[in-house]
């Protein structure tokens, strides 16, 4: 069935920002580990962020709004992956409707959009002002364009928005570029992945249909 709207994730999909949070996560909590942060990833971000029991690092009001200043400064510096650029210029040349469904909040969103020329390219973003439920955003999605769930793709990094996805009945691509691997990916049977990519062009081949 030919798609036509490709929704793409952004950290971990589209940008190289995984490191930038992970380092935001370990300054912000007191013994804050690389697996615990794979497993954060593998819910609701924002959900998951409110069951973490081990105590944040204590800081004035005015330190920790300088420490989100920094998040969102080097957060705005990351690169985009290679090769995510021409994909999303051909997809859109191809008449794909773009749509973001994103956990970021416009402040750590816009600006990458904004330095890598892309923002235009998107007819829908869908930041964590709309909703922090990525399941939300798939509804607004869906009545917007009034196209069956079939109709739209999915792109992610991580086992918790596959999860979300699932119950929005979204197919879904995952990338093994960004957060998580396809050992997470396959730990668990959803019937709404489609694929599981390793580049670029894999991805490309997947939208298509091949």
């Amino acid at each position: 069935m030919k798609r036509k709207i490709i929704v793409f994730d952004m950290d971990g999909v589209l940008f190289d920002s995984v490191a930038v949070t992970e380092q935001f996560l370990y300054d912000r909590y007191q013994g804050m580990t690389k697996e615990m942060q794979m497993e954060i990833l593998c819910g609701n971000f924002h959900e998951e962020l409110k069951k973490i029991t081990i105590p944040k690092k204590e800081l004035t009001e005015e330190a920790a709004e300088a420490r989100r200043a920094l998040h969102t400064e080097n957060k705005s510096k990351v690169p985009m992956y290679e090769g995510a650029k021409e994909l999303l210029e051909e997809l859109h040349k191809e008449g794909y409707i773009l749509a973001l469904n994103t956990s970021a909040y416009a402040k750590n969103c816009l600006p990458l959009l904004e330095r890598a020329g892309i923002t235009a390219l998107f007819d829908f973003l869908g930041t964590a002002e709309i909703s922090k439920s990525k399941v939300d955003k798939f509804k607004v999605i869906e009545e917007k364009y009034g196209f069956d769930n079939q109709h739209v793709l999915f792109v992610t990094d991580t086992l918790g928005d596959i999860r979300e996805a699932d119950i929005a009945a979204v197919p879904t691509v995952a990338v093994t570029w960004g957060a998580h691997d396809r050992s997470y990916f396959t730990r668990e049977e959803h019937k709404n992945v489609v694929g599981i990519v390793d580049s670029f062009d894999e991805l490309k081949k997947n939208i298509d249909g091949e």
